[in-house]
C-alpha cells in the first residue's frame, strides 16, 4: 500500500490511478517472452537469460533469475538461480514509487539494481 503523500504526489504529477483492490491482489502481467519446449540442449542461445517469462501449466507467470549483484557466493548463486513466481500488482505499484525494491531472493536492494524484480520484468 501506498503511503497517502505519495499516492497524491504520483496521481498530481502524473495522473497516475492506484489499482483497484481486486486488481492489486492479482499477478503483474508481464510479458511472456520465453517458451521453454524451444530449448535445445547445448544451444545456450534457446536457454532462459535473467528477465526471461513464461506461463507455466497453471497459468501462473514465471520469472528466471540468476543473481548478477549483491553479496552472494558462488554456492548461494547457485541456488537461488531458477524460476520465481511473478510479484503482485500491488508489489510492482510500491516498488515503482519507493526508494527501494525486492530481488526474487527478498534481499532488499534499490530499484535500478540489476537483480530488483523492477529490472528483472523490464520495468526500469
Amino acid at each position: 500500500m501506498l503511503h497517502p503523500t505519495t499516492e497524491a504526489i504520483a496521481k498530481a504529477l502524473t495522473g497516475y490511478v492506484l489499482f483497484s483492490e481486486e486488481d492489486a491482489t492479482e499477478q503483474f502481467q508481464a510479458d511472456c517472452n520465453f517458451e521453454p519446449k524451444l530449448v535445445k540442449l547445448g544451444d545456450l542461445s534457446t536457454y532462459p537469460r535473467n528477465g526471461s517469462v513464461y506461463k507455466d501449466k497453471h497459468g501462473i507467470l514465471q520469472c528466471y533469475w540468476k543473481p548478477q549483484g549483491g553479496n552472494y557466493t558462488q554456492e548461494e548463486k547457485d541456488s537461488l538461480q531458477g524460476w520465481y513466481e511473478v510479484p503482485s500488482n500491488e508489489d510492482i505499484e510500491e516498488w515503482s514509487f519507493d526508494s527501494f525494491c525486492f530481488t526474487p531472493g527478498d534481499d532488499e536492494v534499490e530499484p535500478d539494481h540489476p537483480d530488483s524484480w523492477l529490472s528483472l520484468l523490464g520495468l526500469i
